[in-house]
């Protein structure tokens, strides 16, 4: 048994005899998600900066290869649908306009 405060082996204690509830499991899902999602973040930031370390020139080229660690290449298909949009609807609209 740790050595410390005895509140919280207590609380420990009492928490555990009490059934979990579906708020508790949903809360436990929750957190186990979270910490898988950052795991999978920090290990993906570490490969980009064991392979950095070895072929980044500068500093700076490291730090910005670091800070872009978490964006992808664009795909084919990200591009190949472009969406039609004017920058001046205003301008382009076609309505006769009396003055």
């Amino acid at each position: 048994m740790p050595q410390g405060n005895n509140d919280e082996v207590n609380i420990y204690v009492v928490a555990m005899n009490k059934p979990l509830n579906q708020e508790d499991i949903a809360a436990m899902e929750n957190q186990l998600r979270n910490c898988v999602e950052d795991d999978r973040k920090y290990w993906q930031v570490n490969d980009v900066k064991c392979d950095a370390i070895h072929t980044a020139k500068t500093y700076e080229e490291f730090a910005d290869r670091v800070s872009a660690a978490h964006l992808r290449p664009l795909e084919k298909s990200d591009y190949k649908q472009k969406i039609r949009r004017t920058w001046n609807q205003c301008a382009t609209n076609t309505k006769n306009v009396e003055e």
